[in-house]
């Protein structure tokens, strides 16, 4: 089986696609998917570092969300509807992989009118991103919303999603190219370049002077982004990709 494996801690571009991996094998409450495209997230880059909290022993295969079929050999475990050859997607350890063992109850049967690639991309960021929007700030129609790194996963499915909902949406990231992204996938009403000193009066001045009513973050850009939130505004720590863990003083 062919599988980017993590022999030792390393950055990603440092794996090889080995083709003799050991196929998985399940457990009493998996089901085996054949992967046909599989999502890169950034915690897969922390993973095959050693800097994520997840760290299976070595070796490993890489990846953990994916879209495929379930292969004709899968066991089908009690309760579980799914059938051999069900085009699914979700999510399971070694995604990265010809093959990936995962719990039935994470993998969800993918709609028709969605593509296997659009599928390895839906399990977690989506999730994620709708938790804190709608679960945590309560986002409502009408209110503004700042989605920082908006041009990544999580960050584009905040956009769309805030959208839906009928949020006005300010999108940031750093550079040109990203706000670019931001405007073709996720149709953000305003955009703003982080990078660029002063960047919070540019939202104060797309909200009238109010502030946002909701800080998206999932870069680590809290405290500077504090500087142009609403009174009884919310902020969302989603992560910190940049590296940098902040320490919010009151």
């Amino acid at each position: 089986m062919r599988a980017y494996v993590v022999n030792r801690n390393a950055h990603p571009s440092e794996l090889a696609l080995v083709s003799c991996a050991p196929v998985p094998t399940p457990e009493a409450d998996e089901i085996i998917v054949d992967v046909y495209s599989a999502a890169l997230n950034f915690f897969d880059i922390l993973q095959s570092q050693g800097k994520y909290q997840i760290k299976p022993p070595f070796p490993f295969a890489l990846g953990a969300e994916f879209a495929g079929r379930v292969a004709i050999d899968s066991p089908i475990p009690e309760g579980c509807s799914l059938r051999p050859g069900d085009r699914v997607f979700g999510m399971g350890q070694g995604s990265l992989a010809d093959k990936v063992v995962a719990k039935w109850r994470s993998a969800k049967v993918l709609p028709d009118n969605l593509t296997f690639d659009q599928g390895a991309g839906l399990f977690i960021t989506w999730p994620t991103s709708y938790e804190a929007l709608v679960g945590r700030a309560e986002l409502k129609s009408g209110e503004t919303v700042l989605v920082n790194a908006a041009a990544g996963g999580v960050g584009i499915a905040a956009v769309q999603i805030a959208k839906a909902i009928g949020a006005t949406v300010i999108a940031a990231a750093g550079s040109p190219s990203k706000l670019d992204v931001c405007k073709q996938l996720g149709s953000a009403d305003y955009t703003v370049d982080y990078s660029k000193p002063g960047w919070q009066k540019q939202v104060l001045q797309f909200t009238g002077g109010k502030g946002v009513d909701v800080v998206f973050d999932p870069v680590g850009r809290i405290t500077e982004s504090l500087k142009c939130i609403a009174f009884k505004g919310r902020a969302l720590v989603i992560g910190f990709a940049s590296g940098n863990i902040e320490k919010v003083k009151e």
